[in-house]
This record gives C-alpha cells, structure tokens and sequence, in this order.
C-alpha cells in the first residue's frame, strides 16, 4: 500500500494500514514501558549518587569517564557474546532478567547495609593525605555501591533502548513501514517520561504521607518494584509480539549469519572516521553540532546537580523535584515532535536548528548569573521574587536541563537527520556513521575530562564555574557558525536534489 491513499492529517497523526495496528500498538506499548522504567530510573540513580555519604556533583565527571564509558564497552561485549550463542528473543529475556536480579538485590540488600559496604574508613583516611580536589574520584571508589548503581542504571539506556529495542525493530520493520511508523516510536518515548514521572511523584508523595521519618532507603524499593513491574510487563508484550507478530513478518529473520554478514561489512576505524569527515566542511560542522550539544549539556547539568545538592538535603524532595522536571521534558518533546515538520515547511531548517542553542544560551545567561553574582542578587531575589538566588539558580538550571533536553528528543535530533538527507548517499552513510558514532561519546568524555582536570586543580566545581562559562561561549559561538554554514549548503544542495528529481 503507498502512503498517498492516507489523507493529510492521517499522514501527520496515524500513518498506519489496518494490518499494522497490532503490531505498531505492540511496539509502541513495549517501547513505553522500557522508557517508562528508565524515566524513574534516570532521577533515581541521580538522587542515589548525589546524596551518597560525603558525595555530590562532583563525582559524576570521574563515574561517566572512569565507570560508564568502560561499562558501555563492557556490556557490547557482553551483549554480542551472549547474541553469537543465543536466539534474539533469548538474549532480550537474559538482559532484562539480569537488569531486574540486579536492581532488587540492591534495594533489599545492598542499598539497606551499604554503610557496611562502602569503604567509608578508607575514604576518611584518603581525605585527610588527598588534595581537596581529589574528592570525586575518592566519593565514586568509596562509595563503590551508589556508583556501581548508577553504571548499570545508565547501561539501561545503552543496551535496553538502543541496542535490544531498536535492534528487535530493525529486525522485524521493513524500511517502508519504518519511515511511517519510526516517527510513532520517537512520540511514544517522548510521552513515556510523562507517565512515569507522575506515577513515581504519585508513589513518593504517598509514601512521605504516610511516614513520619520518610527517607530513601524506604522510598528506594517502592520505586524499583515499579521499574521492574514495568520490565516484567515489557517482557510479557514481548513474548507476545513474538508469538502473535513476528511470525507473521516475512522481514523478521532470526538468522545470526545474516546479521553477521551485515555486520562484516567495512567499518570506519576512529582514525578513518575522523579523517574522512575533516576533508568535508560541511560534515565538520555537522560534527560540531553534536559536539557543541553533548558538550554543553554535560557541563550545565553537573553545574545544576550541584546546586540540587546544595538546595535539597531531603533525598525524597530532590527525586520529587527530578521527576517534575522529567514530565516537563516528556510534554514538551511531544509537543515539539507533533509541530517540528509544520515549523520546519513554514520557518525552513535553519531557524529550526537556531531553535536548541538559543534557548540553551538564554536560559545558560540567568543559570550563570545567579550562580556569580549571589551575594549581589540576594537582595534582588528577596525583592522580586520572594525567594534566595540559590532557589533561583535550582529552577533556572531545571528550566534549562528541561527546554534543552526536549529540544534535543524532538527539534534537534530531527533537523540534525534532515541535514543529513541533503547529502549523497555515500557522504550520508560515512558521515552519519563518524558523527552519531563519535559526536556523542566524545562530547560527553571531553567536557567530564575537563571537569577532572578543573576539580583536581581548583578544589571544586564551584571554583571551576567561571572557567565553564568561558569554555560554553567557545562552544555556543562555534555551534552559532556551524548552523549558519550548513544552512547555506542545505538551501543548495535540497535545490540541486530537487531539479535532479
């Protein structure tokens, strides 16, 4: 069936044959509960770490270079040994159920005696022999058990979402229902965070109600048995969709030497990659879009986990107030999802990829304000808004962690992919392949190996936050240029490709 036979909202809203429903609705509810689980996971290992015994937002700098990134590799490896032996839905099975043991040992067991476990007289004897600096690296090895949580709670991203979800997709979506019922995927995970966030609030405030000495170590299980009701129902929807779906798709092999053979072929090494998209320009710039988006977004949201830390001593309150702010990324990425084509045929790319750093910049302007100026702010803040300029700095930085992280799921992902379609086939596939494969990962490690050396020169983050601001107008002046370059070579390359068509 050709998608002409869809009426222009159907096209928008539900591009969808009558035959597909069931296993888009499949796919759909699978996908929303994965992201839902991960929703309240993503706050719950912030909230963990952040008030670990003698921690704080220091310490996510060292844990993402030195734990998640050895993790990340770790768990490939683990994945593609498990997938040589093992049929797909197999290894779907044995990877959640590990994920599942993994968090219910530790809220009824590790977390409960992780005084015990921790290493908290080594930790005191280090900071006595240890510059100041060094508090990240000794909180992350001491607190050995809240940075293991937070690993393996990132790998949930990693290896669930990215690998097992959108690989079990790719598997079983022939490429012309994907191009109808991707842009549905992308909605549903964008809505899931709602959901989840507001039953994780429900489930918190209900407990704090009920208990006069509510704390984290009551509120922790409650919330894992929700993570791992939602894992055990996405496991059911899919031996369902395995049972009722698969069968039926004549796309679905399950045949481990077909994916090999696609696997084998020629890959870009790291050298090769970046050497190929040197000598393109227009690549470069695309490149330093996502590197100007990775870097920034890490170093303001370490900036304001700090202050979070420094404004909430209540675990509860500060879970609260994560999960608030990860139902405002969900509604307003929906929002932006639904209106991005409409604003991009209106407005054009270009205004369209001005849409993330702009607000990025703006919201980063009054984040940084309050933070340098607190003593001369107090008095203004007291003023005009009844409250203290560390209050302000809290929901500014959430404001902005919220507008750039919807922008990012919705507007920025999108246009970065539309840029991509004004290329040649060749450029499209090596260009995408260097930059999804290493714009991300090399942002993030970049700007937390920065935040290292500054810790371990300055003492703290506090201390480094002038330094922040002036590596943010590098990277916010280059991200600037780069959209404007690539908005010249978009206008000619779409017109070339369209008097071609």
């Amino acid at each position: 069936m050709s998608e002409h036979k869809f009426s222009f909202w159907r096209q928008i809203a539900w591009p969808i044959h009558r035959n597909e429903v069931k296993k888009v609705l499949s796919m759909l509810l699978l996908m929303g509960l994965l992201c839902m689980s991960y929703s309240i996971l993503r706050n719950l290992k912030d909230t963990v770490i952040l008030t670990a015994k003698a921690s704080g937002a220091e310490v996510i700098p060292f844990i993402k270079v030195w734990g998640i990134l050895p993790g990340a590799i770790f768990a490939t490896w683990f994945y593609t040994k498990l997938r040589s032996r093992f049929s797909r839905e197999r290894v779907f099975y044995l990877m959640i159920g590990g994920f599942i043991t993994y968090f219910m040992l530790y809220a009824f067991v590790i977390f409960p005696n992780s005084e015990f476990l921790n290493l908290n007289q080594f930790s005191d004897h280090l900071r006595t022999v240890m510059p100041e600096g060094f508090s990240g690296l000794i909180a992350m090895v001491c607190n050995w058990t809240a940075s293991m949580y937070y690993v393996i709670s990132e790998m949930w991203s990693v290896v669930v979402l990215t690998v097992l979800f959108w690989g079990f997709a790719h598997d079983i979506t022939p490429l012309s229902q994907a191009k109808r019922c991707y842009g549905l995927f992308n909605i549903g995970s964008n809505m899931a965070p709602i959901l989840g966030g507001l039953l994780a609030n429900f489930f918190v405030q209900k407990f704090i109600a009920s208990h006069a000495d509510a704390h984290l170590t009551r509120s922790l299980p409650v919330l894992t048995l929700l993570i791992c009701g939602f894992a055990l129902a996405a496991l059911g929807v899919f031996y369902w969709i395995n049972r009722n779906v698969v069968p039926f798709e004549p796309h679905a092999s399950d045949s481990y030497t077909e994916s090999v053979k696609k696997s084998n072929k020629k890959r870009l090494s790291l050298r090769d990659c970046i050497r190929y998209i040197s000598k393109s320009k227009y690549l470069t710039c695309l490149a330093l879009i996502v590197l100007g988006y990775n870097i920034a977004i890490n170093f303001t949201d370490i900036l304001w986990k700090d202050q979070l830390k420094k404004h909430f001593t209540d675990p509860n309150a500060m879970l609260q107030h994560m999960n608030h702010v990860t139902i405002g990324i969900g509604c307003i990425a929906t929002m932006g999802g639904l209106l991005f084509s409409i604003m991009v045929r209106r407005f054009g790319w270009t205004l369209v990829a001005f849409i993330t750093p702009a607000i990025m910049i703006v919201m980063a302007a009054g984040f940084f304000s309050f933070i340098f100026f607190q003593s001369a702010a107090t008095g203004l803040a007291l003023t005009l808004f009844g409250t203290t300029p560390l209050v302000l700095t809290v929901y500014l930085g959430s404001a902005q962690n919220c507008l750039a992280k919807a922008n990012k799921y919705s507007v920025f992902d999108a246009s970065k992919e539309l840029a991509f379609l004004a290329l040649d086939s060749e450029s499209r596939l090596r260009g995408k392949a260097a930059i999804d494969g290493l714009g991300a990962g090399v942002g993030k490690s970049g700007s937390s190996l920065t935040y290292q050396a500054m810790i371990l020169g300055m003492g703290s983050i506090t201390l480094s936050t002038p330094y922040i601001a002036g590596i943010l107008v590098v990277v916010f002046a280059t991200w600037i240029y780069s959209v404007k370059f690539i908005s010249k070579e978009f206008k000619t390359k779409s017109a070339e490709a369209e008097a071609i068509a």
